[in-house]
C-alpha cells in the first residue's frame, strides 16, 4: 500500500493543482500563463493528460463557478457515476522491422550509383553500382590467359598421342627383331638397340603424360581465375536479395558520422544499407516499474504515429524484459534515476505508412470494465494515515470518506467500496480538511 500511495500521489497532485488553477483561477492570472508554467516543467507534462481528461467535466459543472461576490472560489464538484473504463498503459516507442537484411560491401571500390533511400525495392532490383573498369580489364586478361593454357593443353595432348604412336611402333619393332634374332636372322646388337630405342620413347611418353597433368591443372587454375574476376565484376552491381524498404547505413564515427553516398569508397565488409521487411513491424518501448505487474505478453494494444495523427493500428505485446534498466532521458541522452523494463509490441496491421524509425504512441490495454463506479482521479486524496479518501458533499456539508480503490487510468479511478453512484465528490481538498 505505501508504494502505491506514493505512486498515486506523485501522479495526481501536479495535474490536480493545474486543473483547479486553470478553472477556478483564484489569483486571477492569465490561463495562458498558468498553462505555460505547467508545461515548462518536464516532470508535469505527463500530468497534462490527467488534467485535460477531467477539464471538460469541470467546465460544465455548475459548482465550479465563482460565488456571488465574484471573488471567493468554490471547489469543483462532480457526480459519482458508472460507465465503461479502459485501463491502459501509454508509452512512447519507435517502429522497427521484425526482419531485415544487411547489404555489405563486397569490395573496396568507389560507389558510382545508389538507389534512393526510402525506395520499396523488389527482389532483383539494382541497389548499388561500384566502379568496375579494373575488373573488366582483369576479367579480359584472365580470359586471355585461359585461352593460352587451353591451347597449350590441346598441343600437349596432340604431342602425347603422337608419342604413344611412336612408342607403340618401337615396341612392335622390338618384338619383331627379338623373334628374328631367335631364328638367327639378326644380331643381338640390333635387338639391344631396338630395346634402348623403345625404352627412351616410353620415358618420353611418361614425361608427356606428366606434362598433360600439369597443363590440365594450369587450365583449371585459369578457369578459377576467370570465375574470380567474373564474381568481382558481378559484385560491382548489388541486387536486392528480397523485397524491402531501402535504408542507408551510417559511415564514419562521432561528429563525422554520415549516411553512405555516391563517390565514397567503403571498406570490404562495411554495412552499406538495410532492407527491412515492412510487412512485419515491431515497436520498441518501455514501461515504468510501477506498471510491470499490469503488462504481460499477449495483451492487446493500439499504436498511433506522430506522422499520421488520428490513425490507429492494432497490436499486441510480444515480450516484456525480465531485468530493469535505468531510463534514458530523450533530451540529454543520459540515464535517469527511474527504472524501466523494455517491451516489444507486435503490430498486427500492415500499412505502407508503418516505416522503421517513426515515433509511435503505444496504448497497452490492461483491462476493460463496462459498468465501473468511477470518479475523476483528481477526486482522490490521502489522509495522514495514507488512506485513500474522497470528500463527499451531502446536505450542504462535506464529509471525508475512506474508499477502496480499484484500477485507474489517466482520467478516472475505479472505486470499489464505500461510495455510491450519484453522490457528489469534490475535486479539491477543503480548507478545513
Amino acid at each position: 500500500m505505501p508504494m502505491r500511495v506514493q505512486q498515486l500521489k506523485t501522479r495526481l497532485e501536479p495535474a490536480r493543482h493545474w486543473a483547479v488553477q486553470f478553472v477556478v483561477n483564484p489569483d486571477r492570472r492569465s490561463r495562458t500563463t498558468i498553462a505555460a508554467e505547467f508545461f515548462a516543467d518536464p516532470a508535469r507534462r505527463r500530468g497534462a493528460m490527467i488534467a485535460g481528461g477531467v477539464l471538460a467535466t469541470m467546465l460544465i459543472v455548475g459548482a465550479m463557478v465563482q460565488s456571488g461576490n465574484g471573488r471567493t472560489p468554490r471547489i469543483p464538484v462532480v457526480k459519482v457515476k458508472r460507465g465503461p473504463v479502459t485501463i491502459k498503459v501509454t508509452e512512447i516507442g519507435e517502429l522497427r522491422a521484425e526482419n531485415q537484411i544487411t547489404i555489405s560491401a563486397s569490395n573496396d571500390k568507389q560507389i558510382l550509383w545508389l538507389v534512393p533511400e526510402g525506395t520499396l525495392a523488389k527482389q532483383g532490383d539494382t541497389l548499388l553500382v561500384f566502379e568496375s573498369e579494373k575488373y573488366v580489364i582483369s576479367r579480359s586478361e584472365a580470359l586471355s590467359g585461359l585461352q593460352v593454357q587451353k591451347a597449350n593443353l590441346v598441343k600437349a595432348l596432340s604431342d602425347l598421342e603422337a608419342q604413344k604412336a611412336r612408342e607403340e611402333s618401337a615396341n612392335q619393332r622390338l618384338q619383331s627383331l627379338t623373334e628374328l634374332a631367335g631364328k638367327g636372322f639378326v644380331t643381338g646388337g640390333e635387338v639391344e638397340q631396338a630395346r634402348l630405342d623403345y625404352l627412351e620413347l616410353k620415358s618420353r611418353t611418361r614425361s608427356l603424360s606428366a606434362a598433360i597433368d600439369a597443363a590440365r591443372a594450369t587450365v583449371s587454375q585459369a578457369v578459377s581465375a576467370v570465375d574470380q574476376e567474373e564474381r568481382k565484376l558481378r559484385q560491382g552491381v548489388i541486387l536486392a536479395p528480397r523485397a524491402g524498404l531501402v535504408v542507408y547505413a551510417m559511415a564514419g564515427q562521432g561528429e563525422e558520422q554520415h549516411k553512405i553516398a555516391t563517390g565514397m569508397t567503403p571498406f570490404q565488409g562495411m554495412d552499406l544499407m538495410y532492407l527491412p521487411d515492412v510487412s512485419s513491424m515491431l515497436v520498441d518501448t518501455e514501461i515504468n516499474e510501477v506498471d510491470l505487474a499490469k503488462v504481460r505478453r499477449g495483451l492487446p494494444a493500439t499504436i498511433s504515429l506522430d506522422a499520421y495523427p488520428g490513425v490507429r493500428f492494432r497490436a499486441e505485446v510480444r515480450s516484456v524484459a525480465n531485468l530493469a534498466r535505468r531510463k534514458i532521458n530523450r533530451t540529454t541522452g543520459r540515464p535517469t534515476g527511474a527504472r524501466v523494463f523494455d517491451v516489444t509490441v507486435k503490430v498486427l496491421d500492415q500499412d505502407p505508412r508503418l516505416k522503421p524509425g517513426l515515433t509511435a504512441s503505444v496504448d497497452i490495454i490492461v483491462s476493460d470494465h463496462q459498468r465501473a463506479l468511477i470518479v475523476p482521479v483528481e477526486a482522490v486524496f490521502f489522509n495522514d494515515r495514507d488512506e485513500p479518501v474522497v470528500y463527499v458533499r451531502q446536505h450542504g456539508r462535506v464529509e471525508e470518506r475512506p474508499v477502496g480503490l480499484g484500477e485507474s487510468n489517466d482520467r478516472v479511478m475505479i472505486i470499489e467500496s464505500n461510495l455510491k453512484e450519484g453522490e457528489e465528490v469534490l475535486l479539491g481538498r477543503p480548507s478545513s480538511a
